[in-house]
Order: C-alpha cells, then sequence, then structure tokens
C-alpha cells in the first residue's frame, strides 16, 4: 500500500470511503431492525389496503395522506393549502394578562409547504412572524378523560426549526374541558392539564412535561414538572430537521417521553416530579418556638483574649507618599480646562428663561503637551503601621447546642394520591408561544389511548419524513446520523466499532509506516542523501587529512546500501563510474550510491534513480 501511494494516489481515499460505506451499511442495517418499531410499514399498508405513503417525482417524493388511527381523539395533518380556520383550528382574539399592545397575539400562522421540505405537497403549520406572541388552538373530537385502569394517554406531533431556534417555545397545552371554555379567548391565563414540547431560551435548551394536578384535599392546583432529560438537547434545535415528540402517560402511573422514537426520559409520577404529587406526611409545628436560652453558636470570641499593647488602631491604611514630588513641567497655574472662546450664544437662547449664558469649557490647550495642570496631590501608599482593628479569636463554644428545628407534627395538608394519573379531562389542545425565530412548523398531531396506535401513524408520516430529510443531505451527514440512531439503544456498538474497525486501521497505519522506513530504497536513499552532503562540505579542500579520513569512512558505510540499491536496479546498464578526484569544473551526476574502492582514485556509482 505505501510503496505505490506514488503510481496510486488515490488508493488511501478508495480505503477511506470503502471503510465509511461498511459502516454506514452496517448502522444502518441495526436500525432499520430496532425493536422499538414493532409495525411492518410496508405489511400493514398491503394488509389496509392503503397506497403507499409517498411516491416519487422527480428528486422528491410525493405526499401521501396517512390513514388516520382509529379512535383517535385527535388527529390533525394538513392535506393542502388553506387557512389555519380551513383546518379545524381556532386563532386567539385576546390578549396576555397585559395592557401592552406588544402583549397581543399578532404572531402571523400560514398552512404551507415548508421551504426546506423534502417531500413534495407536504403542508405544515408555520409560525411566520419573528418576535411576536402566538396562540392557537382547536376541539378534541371528544373529551379524553382518565377513567379506565387499562388507558394510555398518547400525544404526539412533529416539530421542524426551519432556521434553527434563537429563543422560543414549540410545546403544546392540553386544555382542561370546561363549558365556558372559548377557544377565541385562549391566553396564558387559561387553565390547561398537561404541557409538553421542546422550548429554549439562550443556552437554555428544554423539554417540559408539566402536569397540573389538583389536590383532593383541597381543591387547589399546583404545577408538577418531570425532572430534565439526561441527553443533549441542541441538536434538535439546531439541525434544521424534523423531530418527533411522543408523550405516553399510563395508568400506573409511569410517563414515558420520546425524541424520534428513543426514550429520552421516563419515571413515575410518584416520585419523579417536583415538587412531589403528594406532599410529606409532617411538617415544622408552627407553633413550635426556640427557647431563649438555646445556644446555636458554634464558635465565639474567646474571653480570655487581650488586646496586644502595641496595637495601635488609630493609624489608618492609606497614607500620603511623602516621597512623591511634583512631576517636571507641571503647570500648577493652569487650570485643566478653559471656556470655549469660539462658541457663541445661540440665537434662541432667553435668559429670562434659560439663565445666563455661558460658553462650554474645553481641555485647556497649554495642558496638552503637559504632564498635568492645576493643584496637585500626593499619591496616596499603604501605611506600614495600620493593622486595623483588633478582634478576638474564635473557639468551640462550650454551651453550643446546635441549630434548631421546630418538632414535627401530622401535616395538615397532607394526602396520598395514589392514581395521580386520573388528570382532569382534556378538550382542545394548543400553542400558546412566543418565538423570536420565525419559521417553525408543526405536523402530523395526534392524541390517542394506546402507543402502538401513534407508532402506526409515525411510520406513515415522520419516518418518510425523515429518510426524504436524509437522502436530501449529503452522504457524510447521513452516515452521521445513521450511526447516532443506531447507537442511541445501542451503547455497546461504540466498543465494537473501536475494536473491529479504529483498531485494526491504526494497526495497519503503524505497520505500513514501519515497513517503509526498513525498505532496502529507504536505506538507499538516505545513504546517498548523506554521501551527497558529504561530497558538497569537502570539495573545497581534499588536502586536509580530516576530510579525506571522513569520507573513506563514508565509502564503507554506504557500500551496503548500494549494493542494495544496485540488487533493486532493474536496468541492465552498467554503472557509470565518476572520479571524484576530478576537476571541479567537470559535470557531476546525481549520486545515488558509493562504491568502496581498494586501490585507485575514489569514484562514485551514478546508478539509476
Amino acid at each position: 500500500f505505501i510503496d505505490n501511494e506514488v503510481d496510486h494516489p488515490n488508493l488511501a481515499m478508495k480505503w477511506h470511503n470503502s471503510i465509511i460505506a461498511l459502516l454506514y451499511l452496517f448502522c444502518t442495517h441495526l436500525h432499520a431492525h430496532k425493536p422499538e418499531t414493532k409495525i411492518n410499514k410496508a405489511d400493514n399498508f398491503k394488509a389496509s389496503g392503503q397506497p403507499t405513503p409517498a411516491t416519487t417525482v422527480g428528486s422528491k417524493p410525493r405526499f401521501a395522506p396517512p390513514k388516520l388511527p382509529d379512535g383517535a381523539y385527535y388527529a390533525q395533518y394538513f392535506p393542502g393549502p388553506g387557512s389555519p380556520a380551513d383546518h379545524g383550528l381556532v386563532l386567539s382574539q385576546s390578549k396576555k394578562d397585559s395592557d401592552e399592545l406588544a402583549d397581543k397575539y399578532d404572531g402571523q400562522w400560514s398552512v404551507e409547504v415548508p421551504d426546506s421540505s423534502a417531500i413534495e405537497g407536504d403542508y405544515a403549520l408555520v409560525m411566520k412572524s419573528p418576535a411576536k406572541h402566538y396562540a392557537i388552538s382547536a376541539k378534541l373530537d371528544r373529551p379524553f378523560v382518565f377513567d379506565q385502569p387499562d388507558k394510555q394517554f398518547v400525544l404526539q406531533y412533529d416539530v421542524k426549526f426551519q432556521h434553527g431556534m434563537e429563543c422560543g417555545g414549540a410545546y403544546l397545552k392540553l386544555l382542561t374541558d370546561s363549558p365556558s371554555l372559548n377557544l377565541t379567548e385562549f391566553t396564558d391565563r387559561t387553565a390547561y392539564t398537561i404541557m409538553f414540547g421542546p422550548d429554549k431560551c439562550g443556552s437554555e435548551h428544554k423539554l417540559h412535561f408539566i402536569l397540573r394536578h389538583r389536590c383532593p384535599a383541597t381543591g387547589n392546583v399546583e404545577e408538577k414538572h418531570a425532572r430534565k432529560p439526561q441527553v443533549d438537547l441542541s441538536p434538535y434545535f439546531n439541525d434544521k430537521r424534523t423531530h418527533l415528540y411522543t408523550l405516553v402517560v399510563s395508568s400506573d402511573n409511569s410517563f414515558q417521553v420520546y425524541i424520534d422514537r428513543v426514550l429520552v426520559n421516563n419515571g413515575s409520577l410518584l416520585e419523579d416530579l417536583q415538587p412531589p404529587v403528594n406532599p410529606p406526611p409532617d411538617a415544622d409545628d408552627p407553633t413550635d418556638q426556640k427557647p431563649a436560652d438555646w445556644d446555636d453558636r458554634e464558635k465565639i470570641p474567646d474571653p480570655k483574649a487581650v488586646r496586644p499593647a502595641d496595637w495601635d488602631e488609630s493609624q489608618s491604611e492609606f497614607i500620603d507618599d511623602a516621597q512623591a514630588s511634583v512631576p517636571a513641567g507641571w503647570l500648577l497655574d493652569e487650570p485643566p480646562t478653559v471656556p470655549d472662546t469660539t462658541a457663541k450664544k445661540p440665537a434662541d437662547w432667553d435668559d429670562d428663561i434659560d439663565g445666563a449664558w455661558q460658553p462650554a469649557h474645553i481641555d485647556n490647550p497649554k495642558c496638552k503637551d503637559a504632564p498635568g495642570c492645576g493643584p496637585w496631590t500626593r499619591p496616596k501608599v499603604r501605611n506600614p503601621l495600620y493593622r486595623g482593628q483588633w478582634t478576638p479569636p474564635l473557639v468551640d463554644n462550650p454551651a453550643y447546642r446546635g441549630a434548631w428545628r421546630p418538632r414535627r407534627i401530622a401535616n395538615a395538608d397532607g394526602f396520598v394520591d395514589k392514581q395521580p394519573w386520573k388528570f382532569s379531562p382534556i378538550g382542545a389542545i394548543g400553542f400558546e408561544l412566543w418565538s423570536v425565530t420565525e419559521g417553525v412548523a408543526f405536523d402530523n398531531l395526534l392524541i390517542v389511548d394506546r402507543k402502538p396506535l401513534a407508532d402506526s401513524f409515525a411510520d406513515q408520516t415522520w419516518s418518510i419524513k425523515r429518510q426524504a430529510e436524509r437522502q436530501q443531505d449529503s452522504a457524510l451527514q447521513a452516515v452521521f446520523d445513521a450511526v447516532r440512531d443506531a447507537t442511541n439503544d445501542r451503547p455497546w456498538i461504540w466498543a465494537a466499532l473501536l475494536v473491529g474497525v479504529v483498531l485494526p486501521l491504526v494497526l495497519l497505519i503503524a505497520y505500513c509506516c514501519c515497513l517503509r522506513e526498513s525498505s532496502p530504497s529507504s536505506k538507499a536513499a538516505a545513504a546517498a542523501a548523506r554521501a551527497r552532503r558529504k561530497k558538497t562540505d569537502g570539495d573545497d579542500d581534499y588536502d586536509d587529512e580530516d576530510d579525506k579520513d571522513d569520507d573513506d569512512d563514508l565509502v564503507d558505510d554506504a557500500a551496503p546500501a548500494a549494493a542494495e540499491a544496485d540488487y533493486y536496479d532493474d536496468s541492465d546498464e552498467p554503472p557509470e563510474l565518476v572520479d571524484l578526484d576530478a576537476p571541479d569544473d567537470e559535470p557531476e551526476a546525481e549520486p545515488i550510491g558509493v562504491e568502496p574502492s581498494v586501490t585507485g582514485p575514489r569514484q562514485r556509482t551514478v546508478g539509476k534513480a
């Protein structure tokens, strides 16, 4: 490989591309057989009689309407253009809880094909206005009631940040069902049951899962927040691709959060929310008071300590520098500023209203080249006699009793809710957002009560969209995405790639480098270079005995290398002998090796390069 790199300059690139291709095929094969996807999309469409979701038109696939899940509480995709109202969406006519005009929900919505869409005719709901408030909502086909033990709540939708996201949200609010719910008055004060989705501002990336829990004892409602996912969320805001967000809440009080069908967060409603759903069983007694003789000072000033007799507290920390003097050239009699003689009183100046006019002051031109003007004051230096205020050292307090805490009593507001998954019924779905960046696209909103229904819908929508976006991207990005997706659920793949690909590649490169250094041609070339340097250095004075001895040593050292060079020379021509004792004005051929000479003048072998 190394010896042929001159004749084959693209060989290294071919090896590199081959390794990338094998890596891509391996990862895409693993990703295609992910255990998360349990539904065979092709078999599903054949069995249902539905057409294949997308057909290719030109360089892009054409959008095909998906089959809506049976029994869906809400399913919204956008088959064509039109106003949001044409698709059952209601714009809010209200304002946020403020009298400011800037808090009006005046962000413009549009149903259109996103500019960066990889599928022909794939419409979405797009936010069109930068730095605006948005509010839009829609009624569910029927309220979602959390009443059946075997029921799941599944919310799923697509989000695409076409221009990235500087600051703004893309989360959904699931509005609490109520007879008084009016979608035209949808604001940030409208009661909701669950809030879910991505949000970003600055460098902070969030994926909200917030539920509003009603206390069964008092009826008060309090927000409960799931912990932050332990994954890097920034790529989902910056890669300008479509991402699928899924929330699953089950009747066993468990929840799961998925991004692109990969689990990124899960837990229990009873244990993994802050503040906890159920308050602690006991609480501090508000009537308990700390005793007057309770000493909670761990350290106290040493009562036996005495201030030293030479401790002077009257000294200042800084004093005038007695050794300083007025710098040479300081103009003590010149003021730093003088009135501007070129200034003129404005024509509209009224002395009765504006007062007596005085010209503005400018820097004194006489002070321009001087170190200073006006009164000079001595600089301050630290006082060597200053010791500050004396305080006694601290010692352990013999009366210390520890930190006082009130006694604990039964929590008057305590309760135990063993079924927090029984949330308030959901009657509508809505976006109530602020966004600095425009172009956020939403699509394929879905609420069902079984996760397999959401998986099937994602097979027909988001999976096809993701594949089309990958084909639209560069090959290197496709390889990166395939590796990332394949290793999300299988971290052990990194170890397999290290052992099976990276380590053999490093060993191969190390072996080839060692082979190059030990090759006969490399040795011959090195010997010839030494001979050429020696000949060049010694041509001026061959009468010097030391130079001649050194040259003889060089000839002895180069002989084996020259013999090897002749062995590898496939030319039938005998080597040309050049007399090294010839005058300097004779032309010399390029030296390659040196043949030893027993008698006669020194000669250099000029071989074939």
